[in-house]
């Protein structure tokens, strides 16, 4: 059996899928799927490599689409012609409307837009598969076939019922295709969304569990102990700020104010959009841990007159260091510390994750505050107060206050030690 433990980053996967999947489909006797232009279904993948599909979710949080979609498979699948998989002109434009008002009009990232697109065209293809039409526009538009649309929209979820795995993948997907469905709607293509209330209809309207394993404080000062300075500052960008991944290796000197106005917290930067779930997402990121190691890494690294201003460089002192290699200083780190979580090595989101959690025991807190802010303008909908009157130092304010004690008595007195 293969070790996908070992495997260092997608390229490893998609050599592996390449290589082994693909001819074993090819050569299954019982299925009708030509590996060139098309992926096996999650059932026949599941069942044959088990082990893929569980390390695929594990260390990078990807369904088999939205791996396949990452790495570029199968390799003639990428024509722009056969992108969604349907010829019906109009079913194409509403979905690529869709896509760029999330991207252009909402701010919607890249890393959000695109296991939407991925989760779109597994829908629509799979219901040209089963209700033999691409035309998922027409019924839309006339009341009297809403009972027949519903029920070809059913349909086709009780296909991808049995592909989907999880009730978490289930839940991201009916939530895709139905926000695209009141996109319709909103645009005056649609006169009602058959996927309303699918969730009811097939009793996903649960709570999904989620597999989240994050870092102990023990986890985390056995690893500060084992580590040299730069995954020592890796860890404290993760854990002690709770950056995503792609974002501490990308930390940019430019992004840091170490030195804000009185009254305010030192705090990281993100331009507009640039976050996953930009309009969502905050623009600032506190910094209550550590702010004497910034100062101390910016002077060590500024001694290289080549530094470009990348907090963690990678093998070239002028470009970023990749996800990528994260990972594998996690793993490396991970064996030198003899950390072991849920069975496998650390890795980089646990350390975001472990940050996550100390903020979610907060939101009440800070929720409060906002809520108490709206109260005194008058306003029901604490959100909207939050959203409409008070300023992002306001914000970034509300959340240091409410952290920091937190922060501190968790872990933050580690960092001092190692850092």
């Amino acid at each position: 059996m293969p070790n996908y433990a070992r495997f260092d980053g997608l390229d490893d996967f998609a050599q592996f899928y390449r290589e082994e999947v693909a001819p074993t489909l090819r050569a299954d006797a019982d299925v009708d799927t030509d590996p060139e232009r098309e992926t096996p279904t999650y059932a026949w993948l599941k069942r044959n490599y088990s082990g893929f599909v569980e390390r695929l979710r594990r260390e990078y949080d990807l369904s088999p689409g939205e791996f396949y979609d990452a790495v570029g498979l199968p390799p003639n699948s990428d024509d722009a012609d056969d992108e969604w998989g349907i010829d019906h002109e109009p079913t194409i434009r509403g979905l690529e409307d869709y896509l760029e008002e999330l991207e252009r009009d909402r701010g919607r990232a890249p890393t959000t837009v695109g296991p939407r697109r991925s989760r779109l065209r597994t829908y629509v293809t799979t219901y040209y598969e089963v209700n033999e039409t691409d035309d998922l526009l027409s019924p839309l538009l006339d009341e009297t076939t809403k009972p027949d649309e519903i029920a070809r929209v059913r349909d086709t979820f009780r296909v991808l019922d049995d592909e989907l795995g999880t009730l978490a993948s289930k839940k991201k997907y009916v939530s895709a295709v139905k926000n695209w469905y009141t996109f319709l709607e909103e645009m005056g293509r649609s006169l009602y969304n058959p996927a309303e209330n699918l969730l009811n209809r097939f009793g996903w309207d649960e709570d999904p569990i989620y597999d989240h394993p994050a870092l102990s404080r023990s986890d985390l000062s056995a690893l500060l102990e084992a580590g040299n300075a730069d995954e020592r500052f890796l860890l404290l960008a993760l854990a002690g700020w709770g950056l995503r991944p792609i974002e501490a290796c990308e930390l940019h000197v430019d992004q840091l104010v170490l030195d804000p106005e009185e009254g305010d917290v030192p705090y990281i930067e993100f331009e507009a959009g640039q976050r996953k779930n930009a309009r969502r997402a905050r623009n600032t990121v506190e910094l209550l841990a550590g702010v004497e190691a910034v100062s101390d890494r910016i002077d060590t690294l500024a001694y290289n007159d080549e530094w470009t201003g990348y907090l963690l460089p990678g093998q070239s002192i002028t470009r970023p260091m990749s996800t990528q290699t994260a990972r594998r200083w996690f793993r490396d780190l991970g064996e030198r510390a003899d950390v072991d979580i849920d069975g496998t090595h650390p890795l980089p989101k646990m350390g975001r994750r472990t940050w996550y959690r100390l903020y979610r025991q907060q939101r009440p807190s800070i929720e409060a505050g906002t809520a108490a802010v709206a109260a005194s303008q008058g306003s029901r909908d604490a959100s909207v107060s939050e959203r409409n009157y008070l300023d992002e130092r306001t914000r970034r304010q509300a959340r240091a206050d409410a952290m920091r004690d937190l922060v501190q008595d968790e872990f933050a007195d580690i960092f001092d030690e190692y850092l």
